[in-house]
């Protein structure tokens, strides 16, 4: 294995380099390196490349060690990664001329090159159903708080009155989005580098296709350095996670706002909260601030595989595969941490519908409604219709009172300077138009936080939904169906064989 060089690994080279791989992908590849390895072998036999004596005892050394499991044998790093520790079992197993022909046609670069995008896609197919289930939780929630009206922020101040339902399908939206970037990422990861050799191809007469299908991709990579040299999908996941997580942080830091005294509009229930060593009264959201700490992981994850990747020759390169998906998969941990966290803490949210009601009522976030009112009742400029409004509020807060002490005289008081006239309105006219939820019901735009509206937008949420959930069981399916195929190849190789070959 070594012969072309002239010492055994100093033991610097195993600790830092050969050692982390290996147990890494112990830990990590062991099952889809034997999957790999029977495909490949598969392959082999199909375009009788190898003897199909050999084939038979390939494969049945390769179905006892996945029996046996990792257990089966103890990895050494001065064999350098964790196939040749395979292979090196296989050797001790049954011997050196019929093992050694399971890696024809073939490099450790190809091999770990789909291994990377099996490893991704198992971990990917994993991650689909919990930024399904946010969608999901986010969609509930909206549907149970059509009516619970509260004030939209812009610059952190009170704005316009919404409803709960408005901002929480905002939100959904945005993650909807996200999810359709994974989606489409996969797209792209899932096409098969094995049998482009280390970056050149082969001489022998493979059949990419057949172990690409075997393996559960839509096909082989098109050019074999390409096949080899490229870990761009780390990229393009790292970055989605990135943005999923931007998108996440600022939402939970409505809510970690929202979770204050000072704004009383939610609460985190006590399993997701933390408390004091000191002050007895404290209730910590520690979901929230872990959430948005972890964001900030996956920019980093992202940063670091980038920062790896962007200098380096187009070929193959350990820095590229050994290196730049470390970050990935530290980056998969967080997001799983960040989706379940989020998940258990809004399955269980408490939210305070008469404390955001009150404040919407109260804070003047309902007064552009009046400035409207001006404009289509009375045909002012809005631009005047805003001075007479902006007056009246500016009033109100020199002395001390709330949007809902508003009253007709202040309008007309103002209104005479900057109209030069007063209005024939009714104070009861007036608390009308101050109040909260006929002003998020006197919206009539598309996208709005009216009923009518937020019931559109739940529609078409629920219906992307079900449509994510229907492409995300494909392929699921997809992958359990290539490993029956699979299997089915080898039965078939079963019955051309002498009894006793025990699949």
């Amino acid at each position: 294995m070594r012969e072309r060089l002239k010492s055994a690994p100093n033991e610097v080279v195993c600790k830092y380099i050969f050692e982390p791989s290996i147990l890494d992908d112990s830990n990590r590849s062991f099952y889809n390196m034997i999957n790999l390895n029977l495909a490949h072998v598969l392959m082999l036999n199909k375009q009788e490349i190898i003897e199909k004596s050999d084939v038979e005892t390939i494969l049945q050394a390769l179905l006892d060690l996945r029996d046996k499991g990792t257990e089966a044998f103890e990895v050494n790093p001065l064999y350098e990664d964790y196939y040749f520790n395979i292979e090196q079992y296989l050797i001790s197993q049954i011997g050196l001329e019929s093992a050694g022909k399971m890696h024809t046609a073939r490099s450790r670069n190809d091999l770990h090159s789909t291994i990377d995008r099996m490893n991704v896609r198992d971990s990917i197919i994993k991650i689909y159903p919990k930024v399904l289930k946010l969608r999901s939780i986010l969609i509930n929630l909206a549907s149970e708080n059509t009516e619970t009206v509260m004030t939209g922020y812009t610059h952190m101040q009170p704005a316009q009155p919404i409803t709960l339902a408005h901002y929480l399908l905002g939100v959904a939206n945005a993650v909807e989005r996200d999810y359709k970037r994974l989606e489409e990422a996969y797209t792209r990861l899932n096409y098969c580098p094995l049998g482009s050799g280390a970056f050149a191809g082969t001489s022998f007469n493979i059949d990419r296709q057949y172990t690409a299908e075997l393996l559960g991709f839509y096909g082989p990579i098109q050019n074999s350095i390409d096949a080899v040299a490229s870990r761009d999908y780390l990229l393009e996941f790292a970055a989605n996670f990135a943005i999923l997580g931007s998108n996440i942080n600022r939402f939970v830091n409505d809510l970690y706002i929202w979770a204050t005294n000072e704004f009383g509009y939610v609460e985190v229930d006590d399993s997701m909260a933390a408390c004091s060593s000191i002050m007895p009264q404290k209730k910590n959201p520690i979901t929230l601030e872990h959430i948005k700490a972890k964001t900030s992981h996956l920019l980093s994850g992202f940063v670091s595989i980038f920062t790896c990747m962007k200098g380096i020759p187009y070929g193959h390169c350990r820095d590229l595969g050994g290196e730049s998906i470390k970050m990935y998969w530290e980056s998969c941990t967080q997001v799983d941490a960040i989706l379940e966290l989020l998940n258990g803490t809004l399955s269980s949210l408490k939210i305070k519908k008469d404390k955001m009601k009150l404040n919407t009522n109260t804070n003047f976030s309902t007064v552009t409604e009046l400035a409207d009112e001006l404009v289509k009742k009375e045909k002012l400029s809005f631009r005047v219709a805003h001075q007479i409004v902006g007056k009246v509020v500016s009033e109100c807060v020199e002395k001390g009172i709330n949007s809902d002490g508003i009253t007709i005289e202040m309008i007309n008081n103002v209104g005479k300077i900057y109209a030069l006239r007063t209005f024939d309105w009714t104070q009861d006219d007036v608390n009308k138009l101050l109040n909260a939820t006929y002003s998020v019901e006197n919206k009539l735009s598309l996208g709005s936080p009216s009923q009518k509206e937020s019931a559109n937008s739940i529609s078409k949420l629920e219906k992307g939904l079900d449509k994510d959930v229907q492409v995300y069981e494909n392929r699921v399916k997809e992958l359990e169906l290539s490993e029956i195929n699979l299997e089915n190849e080898m039965s078939k190789i079963k019955l051309s064989y002498a009894e006793g070959f025990n699949l």
